[in-house]
């Protein structure tokens, strides 16, 4: 046996002093926000500055054929550039009834409209409603009330718009919708003043009814924006289908934020360690997250807007390292190099790093579906806290599975 190929072997058995025998999950010490909190000596410091984000999201977005900056958002859209944006919205999907798209319509210039979303709503690949699934190939993702989105299209049954958002492009349910000016949808496409969700999930009572924000959800606050102990914020409400505004309180606690929180290692952890043990949600089924929503959510909460899917996550977000080199101690260097909050990718998943444990392994958090254990998958479902491990559905760990570390900033220490 060739030496490299020993030292290899030796060096995976150390690794896997960590190991998982029957689970992934870790549930020491490790499992707390206060165990990586602690081993930070900068973990307060601020790493982008508000300006350094735009920028960055500026960036992100002109790569992202997802995304759109809807503040320029034309006011009409070429037919044929529609019929594109609708057809690739479900490429990947494995559906031959395509009618309810109402393509046959399609002829000229299409006017755009503008909506609000009154409460947390999915958006389809195709204008279908969900069957109760736990992994729907036509789920894209959820959004939080309070986003604006640009309307293009109506579905022949006039149940669903085909909708661009800030990150995603798909069919939502019109109901959940308010239509509104143009003038008017700019305050929620930028609001000047506002509060951020900074829990995993938050339920606001509007008119007796509950609505969910998720965590990074921006909820803008009337011009008098506090009264007391209360925020004051608008949240959008539908007369017929036009908009009409509710006033709704919120205290004023740790589940919210005035502004974006500052981009710091810790709020990497803290905001992480908040979804923990939360069920895994496939596109944001279930009122949760999948492995892309989790890191998406966390950096947004202070103001980063990577993109929706993790694929696009690994292409668009400044790369510090892909993964060329085969060579597993060389691997495991860079990790341990590598800052709190860098996303570490894999085939189909993403993953945030928390730092080195004390015997200097790479731990990790993440919305995890299921794991391999002697060739069988094991559905875990949840987010939790594991060291990087446990093998694919190859029987590789997730270190040599590896295909690249992205972070916010291209030059660290």
């Amino acid at each position: 046996m060739r030496l490299n190929v020993i030292l290899f072997f030796m060096a995976v058995v150390i690794f896997m002093s960590n190991t998982v025998s029957a689970a992934i999950e870790l549930t020491d010490e490790r499992a707390t926000p206060e165990y990586w909190t602690a081993k930070l000596s900068d973990g307060d410091n601020v790493i982008l500055s508000a300006r350094d984000i735009s920028r960055l999201n500026s960036t992100i977005r002109a790569g992202d054929t997802y995304a759109a900056d809807l503040s320029r958002y034309p006011d009409k859209i070429p037919a044929e550039k529609l019929r594109e944006r609708i057809l690739k919205a479900n490429s990947d999907v494995n559906v031959a009834d395509h009618e309810n798209q109402n393509l046959d319509a399609l002829k000229d210039e299409v006017a755009v409209s503008y909506a609000v979303t009154m409460e947390r709503v999915n958006i389809r690949l195709l204008p279908k409603d969900w069957a109760g699934d736990d992994f729907d190939d036509l789920q894209g993702t959820a959004l939080d009330p309070c986003e604006a989105v640009a309307v293009l299209w109506e579905s022949l049954d006039k149940k669903f718009f085909f909708v661009q958002a800030r990150n995603y492009f798909g069919w939502i349910d019109k109901s959940k919708l308010a239509l509104t000016t143009r003038e008017h949808w700019l305050n929620y496409v930028k609001p000047e003043n506002f509060i951020v969700v900074t829990a995993n999930k938050k339920a606001v009572n509007v008119d007796g009814k509950n609505i969910l924000f998720q965590m990074g959800a921006v909820i803008p606050l009337q011009d008098r924006a506090d009264d007391g102990n209360f925020w004051l914020a608008k949240i959008p409400a539908r007369e017929g289908d036009k908009i009409q505004e509710k006033t709704i309180k919120i205290a004023k606690d740790d589940t919210v934020h005035k502004g974006f929180l500052p981009c710091t290692k810790n709020n990497f952890i803290r905001q992480g360690f908040k979804f923990l043990g939360d069920v895994y949600g496939w596109g944001g089924l279930k009122e949760s997250v999948d492995c892309s929503a989790f890191t998406s959510d966390i950096y947004r909460s202070m103001g980063i807007e990577i993109p929706r899917d993790a694929n696009r996550q690994l292409k668009l977000m400044p790369s510090i390292t892909k993964f060329n080199v085969e060579d597993f101690n060389t691997r495991i260097k860079i990790l341990q190099k590598s800052p709190t909050g860098t996303l570490i990718f894999k085939r189909g998943h993403v993953l945030m790093l928390l730092g080195n444990d004390a015997d200097g392994s790479p731990i990790a958090i993440h919305a995890a579906s299921s794991y391999y254990l002697d060739d069988k998958k094991i559905y875990v479902s949840k987010v939790l806290v594991a060291a990087l491990n446990y093998p694919n559905d190859y029987g590789v760990s997730t270190v040599n599975a590896m295909l690249g570390i992205n972070f916010v900033k291209l030059n660290f220490e």
